[in-house]
């Protein structure tokens, strides 16, 4: 599966060649490679080698600090990939879904059935996972809890990313697990809200926005030509949305949502009422 990394380091490589005003076919034949592999590298179909960078960005002309950057892509795209382990349950689009995840400097989500992933106890996970009329054998259900708890470190470890949420009000009321473990939910919630790099806000049951369905997430990354990446999630699966058109509408999407959800303190008051109603 290519990562991100490798598609952002691909993009970058892009943007260099044409401000040279140079051609694929160009830049292969000075380097005598095959016509195709500047392709290749730069839709991330294949993996570039520290010394075709090197070679790339002399005929670039990349200077010193924009190589530094460089490099560190590429150890992104070989850096360790925890969720390797759990390849048995994840499909690819799951996959991909977390390694953007551990890459992103800014994630901004919005759900309107349930708590976001991120966002979800262990007990309230588990209840997620064993619901539905498609429950997965005890050992999957196991693995995909774990995976969800797994993630949350990009919030609450070292150098954790920028979260900003929207959630509908219909995800506070629906007590998946039951009441002791929305409560508990609800109160961890609160708790992640006081994060400095964690944004939780509620859209009221009395905005025309609330009838909105289904999940988005959109992923920023730091460097100045970082593709933004988007998902779109729907009964039964996500759909990865990249192309620049698409990214524009989905960000006015988004934005809707946030303005016309509560006020982060307004938002804790909420959560906090719904949590003493039950």
């Amino acid at each position: 599966m290519r990562s991100h990394a490798r598609r952002r380091l691909g993009a970058e490589l892009r943007l260099l060649r044409t401000a040279t005003g140079l051609s694929g076919e160009e830049v292969a034949d000075s380097c005598g490679w095959d016509q195709s592999k500047i392709s290749r590298i730069e839709t991330a179909k294949v993996a570039v080698s520290r010394q075709d960078l090197h070679r790339l960005c002399g005929i670039y002309g990349v200077g010193s600090t924009d190589i530094e950057r460089l490099e560190a892509l590429l150890i992104e795209t070989r850096g360790p990939r925890w969720w390797i382990a759990y390849s048995d349950v994840l499909d690819s689009a799951y996959e991909e879904l977390i390694s953007l995840e551990s890459q992103a400097t800014e994630i901004r989500a919005a759900n309107a059935g349930m708590i976001l992933g991120l966002l979800q106890t262990r007990d309230y996970a588990a209840a997620v996972v064993g619901s539905g009329p498609m429950i997965p054998d005890p050992e999957r259900a196991d693995a995909l809890v774990e995976i969800r708890m797994k993630r949350q470190r990009v919030l609450t470890g070292e150098n954790p990313a920028t979260f900003r949420s929207v959630l509908a009000a219909g995800a506070l009321q629906c007590e998946i697990g039951g009441r002791g473990v929305l409560t508990r939910q609800l109160a961890h919630l609160l708790e992640l809200s006081e994060l400095p790099n964690i944004d939780i806000r509620v859209i009221p049951t009395s905005s025309t926005a609330s009838a909105y369905n289904g999940g988005l997430t959109m992923f920023d990354f730091s460097g100045p030509h970082a593709p933004s990446v988007l998902f779109v999630e729907y009964h039964g699966g996500m759909l990865v949305k990249e192309d620049d058109r698409d990214l524009r509408r989905y960000r006015r999407h988004l934005d809707y949502l946030f303005a016309n959800a509560l006020s982060t303190d307004d938002s804790r008051t909420h959560i906090s009422a719904r949590m003493r109603s039950l």
